[in-house]
C-alpha cells in the first residue's frame, strides 16, 4: 500500500492529512464469495426483471385500463431516471465508507431494507399515483443496493478469474427472468403477492450476501472525512483525456448496449406483423421463442467468459461476439419463417449472452482509481448500460418510422441497425490498451 500526504493549501501542514491510498487487489479467488456474488445478482435480479415482465403491466392495467400504455411508459421512464442519478452517486459514497461493517455491507442492507419496503407499497397501491411513488422509491432502493454491490467484484476477485465470474452473474440474470416469467403469472389477480414474492426474495438474498463476504474497511484518516452534496457531485466531474482506456471502454458499452437494444425492442411485432403468425400459433411462438432466447444467453454467457478468461482473448471476444449479434441481426431482418427467424435468435443470443459478461471484465481491468474510487466508476458503468436501455426505444420508434418509407423496410431496418451500431461500439474496443 502507498500512502502520499498531500498538504492543504494555504496551511503548513493540515490538522487531519488526507492520505491517498491504493486499497490491495485480491489475489485468491473464494469460492465463498463467488456463490454469494451469483445469490446476490439473482436475487436483486428477480424483482428487477418480474416488475417489467409481469407486476407493474398487471397492476397498471388493472389500476387503469384506459390510460395503461401511458402510465406504464411513464412509470418506467421516471424509474430510470431516478436509478441513473442514485447508483453513481451511492458508489461514490461506498467508496468513503467507513462503517465498522465495511465499505459495502452498509448500502446493500440499507438498498434492499428500501426496496423491500417499495415492495410492498407497490403491492398494497390502490391507485396508479401510489404505485408510481412506489416504483420512484424502489428505484432510490435498487439504486443504493448497486452502489454497493457492483464493486464486489473488483474488490473480491481476481482478474484473471473476473471474466468467468462476471459470466455467472449473467447466467442468474437470466436465471431469474425465466423463473420470474414461470412463476408470477400463476398469481395474477392477487397484486400483492406479485410484489411480495419478488420483494422476499430480494431481501433473503441481500442478507445472505452481507453474511458471506468479507468486506474491505477503511479509516476517516484514508478517506479524507466527509463530502458535503456539492462535494459529492464534483467528484462525477471526470476527464475523459486522463482515463482513456476506461473512456472508451464506456463509450463503446454504451454504443453496443444501444445496438442490442434495437435488435430486440420489437421482437413481438416482429413476429405477428411481419412473420404473419396467426393468434392461434402466436401463444407456442412466443414460449418457443422466449426459451430460445434464454438458453443462449446462459450458454453464451458461460462458454464466452470461459474463452476469454481461458485464452487472455477479452478484446477480440468483443468484437466476436458483436459480429454474431450483427450476423443474427441480419438473417432475422430477411427471415422468410419462423424457423429461421429461431436460427437468427440463436446466433444474437450466444453473442449478446457473451458480450455483456466479457465487455464488464474489460471494463473493470481499466478502472481507473487503484482501488479507491470502485464505487464511483462501476457505478458510472450501470450508467452506460441503463441510459441506452432508456433511450433505445425511442431511437427505434425512428428507425422504424424511416424503415416504412422503403419496400419490406420497418422492422428488418431496425433489426440491421441495431446489429451494425453493435459492432460499431465493439470497434472501440480496439482503442483500450489495459485489457488483454
Amino acid at each position: 500500500m502507498s500512502e502520499v500526504i498531500r498538504p492543504v493549501a494555504g496551511a503548513a501542514l493540515p490538522e487531519e492529512p488526507v492520505v491517498e491510498h491504493e486499497l490491495p487487489a485480491p489475489t485468491k479467488l473464494r469460492a465463498r464469495v463467488v456463490v454469494a456474488l451469483a445469490i446476490s445478482q439473482f436475487g436483486s435480479a428477480i424483482p428487477a426483471v418480474s416488475m417489467v415482465l409481469v407486476s407493474w403491466p398487471y397492476t397498471i392495467g388493472a389500476l387503469d385500463a384506459a390510460n395503461k400504455a401511458f402510465f406504464l411508459s411513464l412509470l418506467t421512464g421516471l424509474f430510470a431516471v431516478v436509478g441513473i442519478v442514485v447508483a453513481p452517486v451511492a458508489g461514490v459514497l461506498s467508496d468513503r465508507c467507513t462503517s465498522r461493517l465495511g465499505m459495502r455491507r452498509p448500502f446493500l442492507l440499507v438498498g434492499a431494507a428500501i426496496g423491500v419496503v417499495a415492495m410492498g407499497v407497490m403491492g398494497l397501491a390502490p391507485n396508479i399515483l401510489v404505485l408510481i411513488l412506489g416504483a420512484m422509491l424502489y428505484a432510490v432502493g435498487t439504486g443504493i443496493y448497486t452502489g454497493g454491490n457492483s464493486p464486489l467484484v473488483p474488490d473480491q476477485i481476481p482478474e484473471k478469474h473476473r471474466g468467468r465470474v462476471m459470466g455467472l452473474i449473467q447466467v442468474m440474470l437470466v436465471l431469474a427472468g425465466l423463473i420470474a416469467a414461470i412463476i408470477l403469472p400463476q398469481y395474477l389477480g392477487h397484486q400483492f403477492i406479485v410484489f411480495a414474492i419478488p420483494g422476499a426474495a430480494f431481501g433473503i438474498a441481500a442478507l445472505i450476501t452481507v453474511f458471506m463476504i468479507k468486506d474491505r474497511h477503511q479509516t476517516k484518516a484514508e478517506v479524507g472525512g466527509r463530502l458535503s452534496v456539492v462535494g459529492i457531485f464534483a467528484q462525477f466531474k471526470v476527464n475523459p483525456r486522463t482515463i482513456p482506456d476506461y473512456s472508451w471502454a464506456w463509450i463503446g458499452k454504451a454504443i453496443t448496449t444501444l445496438g442490442t437494444v434495437l435488435t430486440t425492442v420489437y421482437g413481438f411485432y416482429y413476429i405477428t406483423d411481419h412473420l404473419k403468425v396467426t393468434p392461434a400459433q402466436l401463444p407456442a411462438v412466443v414460449s418457443l421463442t422466449g426459451i430460445v432466447g434464454l438458453a443462449t444467453a446462459i450458454l453464451g454467457a458461460a462458454l464466452g467468459s470461459w474463452i476469454s478468461d481461458k485464452f487472455r482473448i477479452r478484446k477480440k471476444m468483443v468484437l466476436y461476439t458483436s459480429t454474431m449479434i450483427l450476423i443474427g441481426a441480419v438473417i432475422a431482418a430477411f427471415a422468410p419463417s419462423v424457423s429461421v427467424y429461431i436460427v437468427a435468435l440463436v446466433i444474437m443470443g450466444l453473442g449478446t449472452g457473451a458480450y455483456f459478461p466479457v465487455d464488464g471484465a474489460v471494463m473493470i481491468d481499466v478502472l481507473p482509481g487503484e482501488g479507491r474510487e470502485t464505487g464511483k466508476y462501476m457505478g458510472l458503468m450501470t450508467l452506460a448500460d441503463q441510459a441506452p436501455r432508456s433511450l433505445g426505444p425511442f431511437l427505434a420508434a425512428g428507425v422504424l418510422a424511416l424503415g416504412n418509407l422503403i419496400p419490406n423496410g420497418g422492422y428488418p431496418a431496425v433489426f440491421i441497425t441495431g446489429g451494425i451500431i453493435a459492432v460499431i461500439g465493439a470497434l472501440l474496443i480496439r482503442k483500450v490498451k489495459g485489457s488483454v
